[in-house]
């Protein structure tokens, strides 16, 4: 490595290590410690598909790199290894990926020069510290099978070692996975793992455990020990290297974003922790952003030792948010979650999968300059936040009822209210890290499905009841259009029309419903989990459906 490189890359490391850097991001929050505040997480092929030419250049690849040291990236995490492929460079012991997205190196690699290698250089010349990702499993395997070559030969040799589905018409329930229980997978890993650590200036790997299964089903808590013994031999091999290198180098890793789900597939984040084993953490759902996820349990290992915590914030907050409403999360969104993240103690964000959405406006590079707001607590906490609190995995049934996700946790939340009872009543409980004494206004809406403006709901909040004259609603979706039609109510008469601005992009159509709002003081909220408790008062006698809300926003106006 030049000189120059080799002391921008020692003095980023230094600064990924450093103290506490910046406040929190409002009273009684944990200030994040460290100096590094960005990792942004690329996948194997989306920048390759959509953002490199074919053929590629090495100066493409530097511009690349540019644009993410240029956002203010201090983590770039490039997955380099997925189901016994290699991305980006060539090993002669593993195959390089056949995909048509990653022939476009091709003329690099035969001219001798691996892509990877510039990516490490430009990174280390523009002070961020470069970590090699590796895919512990993947998804996509089943997809690669039939375009007709699937996961690597090595593997497929050995079906045993192939995850069965629990359902063998439904293969995509397990997609490939490979079997952690058999030691040559996991040596496999290891072994790809320190070849590249021996031949690549990379400054740490990450572990990413962000996909279906690792062991059988029902088998992961018993056999966790196997991971971690695996976990524990990726530490040992990158002390054995950084130690001939001079330098420490880093080990992280991506895991699902509760720590149940996590003991269920096999992974012991916390033994992880306490041993010392990872420098830091990136809970996430594999798809989507859960503004409800419990951060806060991540950082109560976290918090006790030197690993850090950078969550992962992904483009969309549910499946209904990019298939029906094709909505990912914009800077308002982006910052009501960083701003969660850090109030639970988190250290950083991690942003995942962001590549995915780069064909939105206002598309890459101007897409990236968000990451400036996001590193810094106190510019997340002085800009506009819009909290979404959605059904993470509503329209799912892959993996049994609706909303199941393939952990086999339920992840879409729900308060139901049946017509039928008496007074039905439900709560829905939400996580916000907001002290309203340092904002101008907030307001909570509600959406219920098979609500109707003529349903009235006693609302509390925490216990609290909030007064029926504060709450306003609207008409139900599909009503006829009359932009006179007012609703009376204590003897006045109020507009009431459908909520405006929802775009439903699904052939079929959405169930009707009904929004309701109301604006929220200082003392109404809790930190941390609130509780939004709704009965249904007086059911509107012409409506038969049960009341389904799933659907809950807040906007916070900072002073």
């Amino acid at each position: 490595m030049p000189a120059v490189a080799a002391l921008t890359a020692g003095l980023a490391l230094a600064a990924w290590a450093a103290g506490p850097g910046g406040a929190g991001p409002s009273s009684g929050a944990c200030a994040p410690r460290g100096r590094a505040r960005i990792l942004y997480a690329s996948d194997p092929s989306s920048v390759a598909a959509n953002l490199m030419p074919d053929p590629a250049t090495a100066d493409d690849l530097r511009r690349w790199v540019d644009m993410l040291a240029d956002s203010g990236v201090d983590l770039y995490d490039q997955e380099v290894y997925s189901q016994g492929w290699t991305a980006y460079w060539r090993s002669p012991k593993l195959e390089y990926d056949w995909r048509s997205q990653h022939r476009r190196f091709l003329p690099l690699l035969e001219a001798g020069t691996q892509p990877l290698s510039i990516l490490i250089d430009q990174s280390h010349r523009r002070g961020m510290v470069f970590v090699a990702g590796f895919r512990m499993n993947d998804n996509h395997g089943l997809i690669a099978g039939r375009k007709g070559r699937g996961i690597a030969r090595s593997f497929k040799e050995h079906p045993e070692w192939v995850l069965a589905s629990p359902d063998p018409a439904r293969p995509e329930m397990r997609s490939d996975c490979l079997d952690f229980s058999f030691e040559p997978v996991r040596n496999s890993l290891l072994d790809a793992m320190e070849e590249l650590v021996g031949r690549f200036d990379v400054d740490g790997i990450e572990l990413c455990f962000r996909d279906r299964a690792y062991f059988p089903d029902g088998a992961g808590r018993e056999r966790g020990r196997l991971m971690t013994d695996l976990v524990r031999k990726a530490r040992a091999l990158l002390d054995r290297q950084g130690k001939a290198k001079g330098r420490k180098l880093l080990l992280g890793a991506r895991v699902y974003d509760t720590l149940k789900e996590c003991g269920d597939l096999g992974l012991d984040v916390p033994a992880w922790v306490s041993e010392r084993l990872v420098d830091y953490l990136s809970p996430q759902d594999a798809m989507y952003s859960d503004f409800n996820a419990p951060y806060a349990e991540f950082a109560a290992l976290t918090r006790e030792s030197s690993c850090m915590l950078y969550p992962g914030m992904l483009p969309w907050s549910s499946l209904r948010a990019r298939n029906r409403l094709a909505n990912p999360l914009g800077p308002a969104e982006q910052r009501a979650l960083a701003h969660t993240m850090y109030g639970a103690g988190a250290d950083g964000i991690s942003l995942y999968n962001h590549a995915v959405v780069m064909w939105n406006a206002p598309f890459y590079p101007q897409m990236l300059r968000t990451f400036r707001q996001l590193r810094d607590p106190a510019r997340v906490a002085a800009g506009e936040r819009h909290y979404v609190f959605d059904p993470t995995w509503a329209g799912q049934t892959l993996f049994g009822e609706d909303g199941r996700a393939a952990t086999g946790s339920l992840k879409a939340a729900r308060l139901s209210l049946d017509r039928s009872a008496r007074r039905p009543r439900g709560e829905y409980r939400f996580n916000l890290y907001e002290d309203l004494g340092l904002a101008w206004g907030a307001t909570l809406l509600l959406r219920g499905f098979g609500l109707t403006e003529d349903d009235d709901l006693a609302v509390r909040l925490n216990g609290r009841l909030v007064p029926d004259a504060a709450i306003r609603r609207t008409r139900a979706i599909g009503s006829p259009e009359d932009w006179t039609h007012v609703r009376r109510a204590r003897g006045r008469a109020l507009k009431t029309v459908p909520e405006l601005g929802r775009v439903d992009l699904s052939r079929q159509p959405e169930p009707s419903f009904s929004t309701r709002w109301f604006e929220l003081d200082r003392g109404s909220l809790r930190r941390g989990e609130n509780v939004l408790q709704v009965e249904l008062d007086r059911g509107d006698p012409r409506a038969a459906d049960p009341i389904v809300i799933d659907e809950l926003e807040v906007w916070v106006e900072p002073k």
